[in-house]
């Protein structure tokens, strides 16, 4: 888009059907693929699992496709030779560039169960109490539910930082740009709060079967904040490091 001319309605629907749909898409598909997991029944002469479960296989593959993308931006970049230009200040980013950024966005998303996982046994580890232990488990458990959305939003804040840290205060943004990021920070974190509320309704057994137990009331809560504040323990660094690494090879 260039300055002075009406968006063209192709970038319109692009920031209004894409972000929308991809977090529809993770969230629709995350509750699925865990109750296929768990109807699928297990064979007769298989041992009980004794510990917890094992890390997603998708841990691995949403780091290799964050590597592979910032490696692909970091030689777009190299290669084109110039900064990438301002919102509406002429032509887009080259076509390596925002391959890379799409690669990067699409392993924060596979990444986001594996990385719920390792919060949750971080959470249980070093001889965790009651409360801790409950949280560690259940978040765990959780992890392939809400584990996608949080991936997006992951993606969708470190687009954001790099953004900030490559135009600074002195480039302000456009109303249009604003309102672009605006929109897809709201799907993401909606993405979120979605799946949360279907874990939840999940977990109403569990509350149950603690209140019959005799526990404290306010342990489900204690529990809530603590699998809150490790998740965002885990995740936040990773944002912000791939944020960071996303923007050096354009802030030149």
């Amino acid at each position: 888009m260039r300055c002075g001319r009406p968006p063209r309605a192709a970038a319109a629907l692009t920031l209004l059907l894409v972000a929308p749909a991809v977090t529809a898409v993770a969230c629709a598909l995350a509750p699925r693929r865990e109750a296929d997991r768990r109807a699928t029944p297990a064979p007769p002469d298989a041992p009980e699992p004794t510990g917890p479960p094992p890390v997603p296989a998708g841990l691995s593959n949403g780091a290799a496709l964050v590597g592979l993308g910032l490696a692909l931006e970091t030689y777009a970049a190299g290669a084109a030779g110039a900064p990438v230009p301002l919102p509406g200040a002429g032509a887009g980013p080259d076509a390596g560039v925002f391959a890379g950024w799409l690669l990067t966005a699409l392993g924060l998303v596979l990444a986001g169960p594996g990385l719920t996982r390792l919060a949750g046994r971080a959470l249980a580890a070093f001889r965790p109490g009651a409360v801790r232990l409950l949280a560690g488990r259940v978040l765990q458990e959780e992890a392939a539910h809400v584990g996608p959305p949080l991936g997006v939003l992951c993606a969708t804040v470190c687009g954001l930082i790099a953004a900030l840290t490559l135009y600074g205060p002195d480039r302000p943004f456009g109303p249009l740009t604003v309102l672009g990021g605006g929109i897809v920070l709201a799907c993401a974190v909606t993405g979120v709060l979605t799946a949360v509320a279907g874990a939840r309704s999940a977990l109403a057994p569990t509350r149950q079967a603690l209140a019959q137990l005799g526990a404290a009331r306010g342990a489900a809560r204690r529990a809530a904040a603590l699998r809150a504040g490790a998740t965002v323990a885990v995740l936040a660094p990773v944002t912000w490091g791939v944020a960071v690494l996303a923007a050096l090879p354009l802030a030149r």
